[in-house]
């Protein structure tokens, strides 16, 4: 009996913990922040009329281990993150491809004397021919080893780009719509998008919360499927700036597409429907 009444006090403490952070969510972000996942967040939590907080305004380069440390501790509320069977089984997944599919649209960021990088290759065997840089947590690089494809990997996030000018490793892959802001964020690099090959893999980038905060689950699924049914979503896609970048400069239509097998989805992922996902081959202009 002391037992049961220890476990049930211990629950409801949890329980009030999580209901109380929804009243203040804690986000992974920064106010300054124009990232279209923020600006997502920051409009469904608007709509739900929710106080939203930034734990890591005074430390943008936190680290991806921090980050997922402190959802499961609840210093953190929401995260987002390219999912996995890890994370969906860790964390309760927000089902909803915040870039719509384009994070499985991936270019090449390569040193700018190494541009003509991939110019004669034109399949997965060609490719494996050279080293990948990614995070050492991030779902993308089980997903380039499962198709056979080497990585160098790091812990931290802006490593990587000095890595790629000292030659650790030959490129590193991006979302069609992140590389640009990049390049231009670390220009005393001499960095450029590689111009021939896009690497391309089903990789939907969702919002990630606490198994437990089921609340605040059902009050961004559903702020955000209202912002898909009255066009707010799509309006606010084509309206980014990094978005519109890509699509304006990634040239899909002259690039040899390279396909990779994604063996983290789960069969929860939303292939069913079609609204949330775009395909920017097909892309004629907004």
């Amino acid at each position: 009996m002391m037992l049961y009444r220890r476990f049930l006090l211990s629950t409801l403490c949890l329980f009030y913990s999580f209901s109380i952070s929804a009243d203040t969510v804690k986000i992974q972000s920064y106010a300054q922040d124009t990232s279209l996942p923020h600006k997502l967040l920051i409009k469904a939590l608007e709509r739900a009329n929710l106080n939203y907080s930034y734990p890591y305004a005074d430390d943008k380069n936190v680290s991806n281990t921090r980050i997922l440390n402190d959802v499961k501790n609840g210093e953190l509320d929401v995260m987002w993150s390219m999912t996995s069977r890890d994370l969906e089984s860790d964390y309760q997944a927000v089902y909803f491809p915040i870039f719509r599919g384009l994070l499985g649209m991936r270019l090449a960021i390569v040193k700018e004397e190494r541009r003509s990088l991939f110019a004669g290759v034109s399949n997965l065997t060609d490719l494996q021919k050279f080293v990948a840089g990614q995070g050492k947590v991030w779902p993308d690089t089980k997903i380039l080893e499962h198709n056979g494809l080497t990585v160098a990997k790091t812990l931290k996030y802006p490593n990587l780009f000095y890595m790629l000018e000292g030659e650790r490793f030959d490129y590193f892959p991006r979302g069609i719509n992140e590389p640009w802001d990049e390049i231009k964020r670390y220009a005393d690099l001499n960095l450029v998008v590689e111009p021939n090959v896009i690497i391309k893999y089903r990789a939907p980038l969702y919002f990630f919360i606490n198994k437990n905060n089921q609340s605040l689950y059902q009050t961004l699924n559903k702020a955000l499927n209202d912002m898909v049914a009255d066009g707010t979503f799509e309006n606010m896609f084509f309206a980014d700036e990094q978005v519109t970048a890509a699509l304006n400069q990634a040239n899909v239509t002259d690039r040899i597409i390279i396909e990779l097998e994604n063996p983290l989805l789960t069969e929860q992922t939303p292939v069913d429907r079609p609204e949330l996902w775009f395909d920017p081959l097909t892309y004629q202009g907004n």
